[in-house]
């Protein structure tokens, strides 16, 4: 269920260009079906057609005249529409130019997934972002590409209380409070929230972790947050939807069941 939070904008004198919000697209090597196969010869087989769609994307830039550099941003809602679980972490983001000519590549390791296991029909919150040597007047647009992997991981969804989402004209928020409802200990959780406007346009998403030890049924406050929307595009009353999770660590994978509880699944 979407929150809705209100805020006082503040102006600024930021430049935007290349926003986009572009739904239901079918992608996982740019929307291109890809398969996996076992074995060889006569006994191999194609298995289930891995493809995920992108729900929701928006991409933006922002110059920042105080140390004189620019940032170009991407986020997205992405969905698991296969038939089984898929790790989602393998992304390549692309920033073009007003031309199409590439001005910047980010990898996995530079664009922020939550969650990175998703089920059949399950959505992940995506954000990254790149400085760029353009004008921001010459951003053109950022463009995604995935490649859902076949996993057996799993994931446990975590409850969150207490929250709020602000901005104060420069950074946008969506802080709360998360519970480890788990029988263990865990040490790695992850939070993000997606950002809509209150007549549900996709506008980005805040990105968080909490990565020290929480016992099993303690709880902890927690921030998301993202600095790289400019403030013309965060209206003064916004809808969000906050999620958390929790993933095993190393020494626990082993007595995990599969709901993620810590309890072990014959």
């Amino acid at each position: 269920m979407k929150k809705v939070a209100g805020i006082a904008l503040l102006s600024c004198g930021l430049l935007l260009a290349g926003c986009g919000n572009e739904t239901a697209k079918e992608t996982s090597t740019k929307q291109e079906e890809t398969k996996t196969t076992s074995g060889s010869g006569e006994n191999s087989q194609v298995q289930e057609e891995l493809k995920a769609k992108i729900v929701d994307e928006a991409s933006y830039v922002k110059y920042d005249a105080d140390i004189d550099f620019t940032t170009a941003s991407y986020f997205a809602v992405v969905e698991n529409t296969s038939k089984v679980p898929v790790d989602i972490t393998e992304t390549t983001v692309t920033f073009l130019d007003k031309e199409g000519t590439v001005i910047g590549t980010n990898d996995s390791s530079a664009v922020w997934v939550s969650p990175q296991v998703l089920k059949p029909g399950q959505k992940t919150y995506l954000s990254t972002d790149l400085d760029i040597d353009v004008p921001a007047d010459q951003f053109g647009k950022a463009e995604l590409n995935v490649t859902p992997m076949p996993t057996t991981d799993t994931v446990k969804d975590l409850p969150i209380e207490g929250d709020s989402g602000t901005f104060n004209g420069n950074t946008l928020h969506v802080d709360g409070k998360v519970k480890n409802t788990s029988k263990n200990q865990t040490d790695y959780i992850t939070m993000a929230a997606a950002i809509y406007t209150m007549d549900d346009k996709f506008v980005g998403t805040t990105y968080g972790q909490v990565d020290s030890p929480l016992n099993a049924g303690a709880s902890v406050g927690f921030e998301t947050w993202n600095d790289t929307i400019p403030a013309a595009n965060v209206p003064k009353q916004f809808k969000y939807e906050v999620l958390a999770y929790m993933y095993p660590s190393k020494d626990q994978e082993g007595v995990m069941g599969e709901d993620g509880d810590g309890e072990v699944t014959e």
